[in-house]
């Protein structure tokens, strides 16, 4: 049953999520070289690192650039649809957030046929892919809900 109560703190924060995401990236651009050498916010835990990423997430590639407008489409309509039939605050706040993040790497490769990606995390040569707000949105986004499905869930029956 869709609940149209959710639906406003759903948009606050896929509105939030897009903000950040669009704006972090915007200034990433401006700031950040490609191909220069990453900036260290900590140490070499953390650094920013400007990449255009034209495939998947993770830059992993899976076919045509083609197939990655289909899949975060149907991806963007089956999480708008099951937002809104979500009655709790924390699921609302995860629905908005991964929403608001699709959306933002979707503006990217509407924009310029790539993601941009800027954040760099690892310890010395062991990296973790470089990523971008909304990456990061998504990822923690799907592991609560994952969490969620089979932790949670589970002990409140």
């Amino acid at each position: 049953m869709l609940h149209k109560k959710s639906l406003k703190p759903i948009l606050g924060f896929l509105f939030l999520a897009l903000f950040l995401d669009q704006i972090t990236k915007l200034l990433a651009v401006n700031y950040l070289r490609p191909l220069e050498p990453p900036a260290e916010v900590v140490g070499s835990l953390l650094r920013l690192k400007l990449t255009f990423n034209p495939y998947g997430v993770f830059g992993i590639s899976v076919g045509s650039n083609e197939l990655y407008y289909v899949l975060s489409i149907v991806g963007l309509v089956v999480l708008s649809y099951i937002a809104l039939t979500i009655k709790d605050r924390i699921g609302v706040v995860v629905f908005g957030l991964l929403i608001g993040g699709a959306i933002g790497n979707l503006i990217d490769r509407v924009r310029f046929g790539y993601v941009i990606d800027f954040i760099d995390m690892g310890v010395g040569n062991l990296r973790w892919f470089t990523y971008n707000l909304a990456d990061a949105f998504i990822t923690v986004g799907a592991i609560f809900l994952l969490l969620r499905e089979f932790f949670l869930k589970k002990s409140t029956e």
